[in-house]
């Protein structure tokens, strides 16, 4: 009997819950911040969640020297956008996203589906990431297309105009270019 409590245990805490390590994969921190905003009665699009991780991304990289996610944040016609997240919520359109999903990688050759269910950021990154989305949520959900045109000022994305604008694709944002960007503390949009 108590093996069977050992391994009713290892399952429901191992299989279940697993608390993650930064960087996260992309879709763990999108889905938090997914079903957080449903839960609270809130959701977003897909256009609002990209703005936020592209900003949580910037965030981390400056305050904390590396990344929140692994990942690809590029340059399209829309400001920045990574393509992985993009993907999974694109059938939802300009509608709300209502749930999280399941999300496929590559283990070894194994393709492996994660379950979003019980996969946790660790707590002071949850804070952090909480913080700085609520502030973008409060600011931009009536529009967040005014996100897109504060992108299409940044730099980043202007040297790159003329490329994305004739359809070229794969324009990767730099890591250092957005360290140096957002370096002095005053550039971002939830202040």
């Amino acid at each position: 009997m108590d093996n069977e409590i050992d391994v009713l245990s290892s399952f429901l805490t191992s299989d279940n819950q697993t608390d993650l390590q930064r960087p996260y994969r992309v879709m763990d921190v999108a889905n938090y911040i997914v079903n957080r905003f449903s839960e609270q009665g809130h959701p977003i699009t897909n256009l609002l969640l990209l703005k936020m991780l592209y900003y949580l991304q910037a965030f981390f990289l400056v305050n904390n020297n590396e990344q929140l996610f692994t990942g690809e944040i590029q340059k399209w016609g829309y400001g920045p956008v990574e393509p992985i997240v993009y993907s999974y919520f694109k059938d939802n359109g300009a509608s709300p996203i209502m749930h999280s999903v399941q999300y496929a990688i590559n283990n070894n050759g194994k393709l492996e589906i994660i379950n979003p269910e019980g996969r946790h950021l660790q707590r002071d990154d949850r804070l952090r990431v909480d913080r700085i989305v609520d502030r973008l949520y409060d600011r931009y959900h009536m529009n967040p297309f005014k996100l897109v045109e504060i992108t299409h000022e940044e730099p980043m994305w202007l040297e790159d105009k003329d490329r994305i604008e004739r359809g070229i694709h794969n324009i990767e944002y730099d890591d250092q270019e957005i360290v140096e960007y957002f370096n002095n503390g005053e550039r971002w949009p939830w202040q």
